[in-house]
């Protein structure tokens, strides 16, 4: 089944949740967020960038901008805005998503440190290559010390310094 085919079922999955729940309900908000994902995948760009701003919006308005669901949804819209070439608003996302997963689970937590990685990639896309090693040496020390040397996280933090290390000067 393509991800186009997916999205008549996440639509309906969204109507039926608005009729049973309401608009607001936190499982309305998750199969918004999932369609908007659903949406992203089938390179449905536009739509899905109208369905996740949407639905983070919603998300921090109902549930708060630390909620799980809003996060989530907030890290969605972020891979959208870098698959889309914006760049510079993915990196803004980034931050703030950094900064909500900081707030909601401790800067030493698994999820908050891989966005951090995250970020620091966006920041070497930008081409601000200070900016991105700096932000990967701290989240790497974080993650050796958290997560230890052979988790995933800290491996793309090393694999992305390496990568922020051999490209040219800015």
């Amino acid at each position: 089944m393509s991800e186009n085919d997916s999205i008549p079922a996440r639509q309906a999955a969204v109507a039926l949740a608005t009729d049973r729940f309401g608009a607001d309900h936190r499982e309305t908000l998750k199969t918004r967020n999932l369609l908007g994902f659903a949406l992203h995948r089938a390179d449905r760009v536009e739509e899905a960038e109208r369905e996740l701003r949407a639905a983070k919006d919603d998300c921090s308005r109902v549930l708060g901008a630390t909620d799980s669901e809003t996060l989530f949804g907030h890290s969605l819209l972020a891979y959208l805005l870098l698959d889309s070439g914006n760049v510079n608003e993915a990196a803004q996302q980034q931050r703030a998503l950094v900064e909500a997963s900081e707030t909601a689970l401790g800067e030493r937590d698994p999820i908050t440190l891989g966005r951090r990685v995250n970020h620091g990639v966006m920041l070497y896309h930008l081409g601000r290559l200070e900016a991105a090693e700096r932000e990967q040496r701290s989240t790497l020390e974080l993650c050796e010390q958290v997560l230890g040397a052979q988790h995933p996280a800290t491996s793309a933090c090393q694999l992305s310094l390496r990568t922020i290390r051999d490209a040219p000067p800015e």
